[in-house]
């Protein structure tokens, strides 16, 4: 879903002209998702997320072409912000598996019906925003299709009601590749407004239009494609690591949420008191040059949140209920000193799309402070009276008790520890800032929490979620740098050596993640090469097939085989390990993390569960029960490209 904040900056920094798609010629290697003139229409089409009805059909009396018959999809959505109904994408499987970075643009058609609702105030009775994204076959992997939600969108506006009108957006090749490079999915999304019942704001009943000749243009500039760069940062503290990356939304959100069916957590279900919430925070932007840059615990009442969503960054905006405690970079020209840290209380009762009113009974907790770094801690004495602590700072607040009854005391409840990009001038100044939390805890009796993420992953102690794969990020202990190259980089793998001499090997990263168009790498210190100096380099080497590496055989990299040794025989019934790697095309190891299936000719093994490779590499225990020659084989599951491999036989007496 997308907040108030979010959708008045993608109004005022549209890049995206309307252009005419139909003075595109089609051509052979175009791929046409839909020109609706086979009589099905929108029979491929299906709502996916969101809650406002949605009817999609044929409408053979419509037409847009180029089509041989006429034809379009029908779409008609009752937006209703009263019941909540403010989002609706719909999406379609397509026909095949295509690999968007061979084409530029997404073109379609649409036609908005005379009598549909239009955009109140802002939107000058538009139509509104349509924003594309693309999913993996397996449904996994969502992304959009510009580089973020802004470049994403085409806004229809209102010379679109009654008449045809053709938009393209441009595909961006710098974010999200990996999806891009095996999209089966194609979405559309489109959010209505905001406000309150009483006085919504967009969309607020029923939108009808069409939509006619979707297709995707292929990319005609056979320019090579640049290298990427590199770039070499020293990694922070360990622990929940957020970076606010999506440049295009200037109040992007993200956080780490309690594990699925957890809590309760309100302090009015743990049966006794004191009850305490804390988080502790490593390190924060910069005071003067990150202003409104915000830390964030929310407390959510998971009745009210929107379709139960408990991993949707926007809760403090969409959520009716919910209490905030909230650290945020501040400044005021007129106090002295101008810049320092404010620290609030704040909560909504029974007001969704809003942000909390400003008065003592919403903001019961206003404090100033010089620095967010360290522990900030809430503690009840009661229902109603609390203490809120941080460095350098203590006070006391009450809260309505007909509030806390009414609005605070629900048995099914969920938290999140996040941050806030919160660009009020929308200047892009906390664009990257990232802050890290070191530990979070409650105290509750009923449901209590206390981790310090100092295990090997996120989720060693509890099964925290992320609300973004990308901007969520845990830094395991020990971690060096930070190593990042631009995309796309396909078929580039990292390495690391003491000396520009080398000797050259892969880098160590830990683990990987993309945003804001580049792939970022953790290095751990014990990677390091030996010396007081590393280097790094990317070199192109692309993952193309498996290799299968029997006991007594050693990889061989730039061989005819690829490796050397001659395997032993092995015993009926007992376990050996057979080693996997992702290689290239003359056998160097690539780092990937694709999933392995392994088979036998042994119709009788023991064989195992598929699993990942880490870097690249995996060892599988393989257990033979019969006599005879037989061969282990290894097989991609992730990605089918990969060529599987056999391992040379071995026997069993």
């Amino acid at each position: 879903m997308k907040t108030l904040e979010w959708l008045p900056a993608a109004l005022f920094s549209l890049a995206l002209a309307g252009s005419a798609s139909l003075s595109q010629a089609q051509t052979a290697q175009d791929y046409i998702v839909n020109q609706f003139d086979d009589g099905v229409g929108g029979g491929l089409w299906g709502a996916n997320y969101g809650t406002a009805p949605m009817i999609i059909e044929y409408d053979a009396t419509q037409d847009r072409g180029p089509g041989a018959n006429p034809g379009a999809m029908k779409c008609t959505i009752d937006f209703n912000l009263c019941s909540n109904n403010v989002q609706r994408d719909f999406e379609r499987v397509m026909g095949a598996t295509l690999d968007l970075t061979k084409y530029t643009k997404v073109h379609f058609s649409v036609k908005v019906d005379t009598n549909s609702s239009h955009l109140s105030d802002w939107g000058g009775g538009a139509f509104g925003n349509m924003r594309f994204h693309v999913r993996k076959s397996d449904w996994s992997g969502d992304s959009n299709i510009g580089k973020d939600d802004a470049t994403s969108q085409q806004w229809v506006g209102s010379d679109a009601y009654g008449t045809w009108k053709d938009y393209a957006v441009a595909i961006d090749q710098t974010t999200a590749l990996a999806t891009k490079a095996q999209t089966g999915i194609l979405g559309i999304d489109i959010w209505s407004g905001w406000g309150s019942c009483a006085a919504p704001i967009g969309h607020t009943n029923t939108v009808v239009f069409w939509m006619d000749n979707i297709w995707f243009e292929f990319n005609t500039n056979t320019a090579p494609i640049p290298p990427p760069m590199v770039g070499l940062k020293k990694a922070g503290l360990s622990g929940v690591q957020i970076t606010l990356d999506t440049n295009g939304d200037q109040y992007q959100r993200d956080a780490i949420s309690t594990p699925s069916g957890g809590g309760p957590y309100h302090w009015t279900g743990q049966g006794s008191y004191p009850v305490s919430y804390s988080m502790t925070i490593a390190d924060f932007p910069d005071l003067h040059s990150h202003t409104n840059f915000e830390a964030h615990m929310y407390l959510i009442n998971k009745d009210t949140a929107p379709n139960g969503n408990e991993t949707y960054g926007g809760a403090d905006w969409n959520v009716p209920d919910i209490f905030i405690l909230r650290i945020e970079n501040n400044y005021n020209a007129t106090n002295t000193p101008a810049y320092d840290v404010l620290a609030q209380i704040q909560l909504k009762t029974n007001l969704p799309n809003a942000n909390p009113p400003n008065d003592a009974i919403h903001r019961p907790a206003i404090v100033h402070g010089t620095t967010a770094v360290g522990t900030w801690t809430l503690t009840f004495a009661d229902s109603t009276h609390a203490t809120l602590t941080g460095p350098g700072i203590t006070t006391n607040f009450t809260l309505s008790a007909e509030v806390v009854t009414n609005n605070f005391s629900p048995a099914a409840s969920f938290m999140q520890f996040g941050m806030f990009k919160n660009d009020v001038p929308n200047d892009g100044h906390n664009n990257q800032a990232h802050g890290t939390y070191s530990q979070v805890a409650f105290t509750g009796a009923v449901a209590p929490f206390s981790d310090n993420f100092n295990g090997p992953t996120l989720t060693n102690i509890y099964a925290w979620r992320k609300t973004s794969d990308g901007a969520v990020q845990y830094v395991t202990p020990g971690t060096a740098w930070f190593l990042d190259w631009t995309l796309p980089a396909n078929g580039f793998n990292p390495q690391s050596a003491p000396a520009l001499t080398g000797p050259w090997s892969a880098a160590g990263n830990t683990s990987t993640y993309q945003s804001a168009g580049k792939v970022h790498a953790m290095i751990p210190g014990a990677a390091l090469p030996a010396g007081n100096s590393t280097f790094f380099r990317l070199i192109h080497r692309p993952f193309t097939k498996l290799q299968v590496l029997m006991p007594g055989e050693m990889s061989a990299p730039n061989t005819v085989s690829g490796k050397t040794g001659t395997p032993g025989a092995q015993t009926s019934t007992v376990p050996f390990n057979v080693t996997v790697n992702a290689v290239d095309s003359v056998w160097n190891i690539v780092a990937s993390s694709d999933t392995v299936h392994i088979t036998s000719s042994e119709g009788t093994a023991t064989l195992p569960a598929d699993a990942a490779l880490v870097l690249g590499t995996k060892t599988f225990s393989v257990t033979l029960n019969a006599s005879g020659s037989w061969t282990v084989t290894a097989t991609d599951v992730t990605d089918g490209t990969k060529t599987a491999n056999t391992g040379t036989a071995v026997t069993i007496p």
